[in-house]
């Protein structure tokens, strides 16, 4: 095969230096199939709407399937002399069947609106994919979050002690989170409409059926304005921007796990599995995989700023600025989808030390919320509990004494001194409030650490997940079953 099918304007053979620079070749590995269906699908219409026979719409889909049943076998590799996989698609097929038969093959079409469809076939496949680890994930959360629905632990605020929590309830927060990325992944894939027929941006004079395509390649759609459907990359900054807010999350959960699996706290540990050691420090055992996860969603977030500073003053029509999208999308969609995979391998088998939590919780003044609203049943106003208690916690802290020390008659003497009125009550009410695991099931608020409120919580999830997981497959299957049916419409034209 020999580049060069697009250059009929030019004098000249191009540059190498400047064939290399303008190339995208390399980036164009993944989208060789999509471009070869699409094509396939392209071809199929010009048929149908009479724009080509069907002896030469045969000849180009049999050379069509041969190239894409060499791709998947891995018997042929993308030549880095041709400009893109679109010179490379029409020069295999022209260089087989010659270029009387071949050359009819981009008839009514443009590599303008041909690779904006293949962009938005390849991240219509990967949504599906990122959506379907996305509800592993939370699958895995929900299970870890069943066994630990009543494991007391400190809840922060400020990175200070708080309240009284429970670490199913804090996973739980987190499958929430997860649930929102899954439907912004969603949203952003019912807007990725066929951009097909489009043409360079104004269109054709060939009668060209843009739905047809649209439903052969299994789009609801089309992005109907030609201008629109090939300058516009909106697309891919909108699931950028939806994979670095799962990034962001995933950051967070693995600050978490980093901080709590710190020998100050150890309330969790990290699978040998998923940790590195040191090269000189024999103790070591590093959460490295969680510290990656934070550190690479800085890279996803690099992406979407880049897709934004490219796109922000381009001129509407396309540029070869948009080929640029390729390496920024690849990358965030790469990473995003191995951060899940580990992190899916880091809850599954993460060490949950309940003891140790339960430990800090007891020892805590996070209780004093709790005692507060107890006085507030024993007849004070709320600013007045509060001050009665953040009075003691101050006494306390200062003689150095945690609050389960704390007895009703230092209760009543400290009311006396800071309200001018004695509150009365009961050690078995002060051991009561202040015991952490009663705490939890003191708790009435909808979505609160109850236990029985995070155990409705999981089931309500769990069922939603599942709800969730049928619907992509089902969209996933559909996807298939369109390919296997154009597939299987290219063979009969074939035969």
């Amino acid at each position: 095969m020999v580049s060069g099918v697009y250059r009929s304007r030019l004098g000249e053979r191009v540059d190498k230096s400047a064939s290399r620079f303008m190339s995208s070749i390399d980036d164009d590995e993944r989208i060789l199939l999509d471009d070869v269906i699409g094509t396939m699908a392209h071809d199929i219409m010009l048929h149908e709407q009479k724009i080509m026979s069907k002896q030469d719409l045969k000849t180009i889909l049999t050379s069509l399937e041969e190239l894409r049943t060499l791709w998947i076998q891995g018997k042929i590799k993308l030549d880095p002399e041709f400009e893109d996989v679109h010179e490379f698609v029409e020069d295999y097929v022209i260089t087989k069947i010659g270029q009387e038969v071949g050359g009819k093959l981009h008839t009514g079409r443009s590599r303008n609106d041909q690779v904006a469809l293949d962009l938005r076939m390849y991240v219509r496949r990967e949504l599906n994919e990122i959506s379907r680890e996305i509800l592993d994930l939370i699958d895995i959360l929900l299970e870890k979050a069943s066994d630990t629905s009543g494991t007391v632990m400190v809840g922060y605020t400020h990175l200070q002690h708080g309240q009284i929590t429970s670490f199913g309830h804090y996973l739980v927060s987190y499958a929430d989170a997860l649930f929102r990325d899954l439907e912004r992944i969603r949203e952003c894939y019912t807007r990725l409409n066929s951009p097909l027929g489009a043409c360079a941006l104004a269109g054709s004079s060939f009668p060209l059926d843009r739905i047809k395509t649209a439903k052969l390649l299994g789009f609801n759609d089309i992005i109907e304005n030609s201008i629109d459907a090939v300058s516009s990359r909106d697309f891919a900054i909108e699931t950028v921007s939806c994979l670095a807010t799962i990034m962001m999350n995933l950051s967070r959960i693995s600050e978490d796990l980093i901080i709590w699996s710190s020998a100050e706290f150890g309330y969790v540990e990290v699978s040998d599995e998923y940790a590195s050691t040191s090269s000189v420090m024999p103790q070591k055992k590093n959460p490295s995989t969680l510290e990656l996860i934070r550190g690479k969603t800085g890279t996803v977030y690099g992406e979407l700023v880049n897709l934004l500073t490219i796109f922000k003053a381009l001129m509407t029509g396309y540029n070869l600025d948009h080929q640029e999208t390729k390496k920024p999308l690849w990358n965030s969609i790469d990473v995003v989808e191995n951060c899940l995979e580990i992190l899916k391998g880091i809850m599954k088998t993460l060490k949950v030390n309940e003891s140790r939590m339960l430990e800090i919780a007891s020892e805590s003044y996070a209780g004093a919320i709790d005692l507060a609203e107890e006085l507030v049943r024993k007849g004070l106003s709320f600013r007045e509990s509060h001050k009665l208690v953040g009075f003691i916690v101050k006494k306390y802290v200062e003689s150095g004494k945690s609050l389960n020390n704390l007895s009703s008659e230092d209760v009543s003497t400290y009311s006396q001194d800071t309200l001018g009125k004695k509150i009365t009550i009961t050690e078995k009410e002060l051991k009561r409030t202040l015991d952490p695991t009663e705490s939890l099931r003191s708790r009435q608020t909808t979505g609160s650490p109850n236990p029985e409120e995070v155990k409705r919580m999981i089931k309500d999830r769990k069922r939603k997940s599942e709800n969730k997981m049928k619907s992509l497959t089902s969209e996933v299957q559909k996807i298939e079953k369109v390919y296997d049916k154009l597939l299987r419409l290219v063979s009969s034209h074939i035969k």
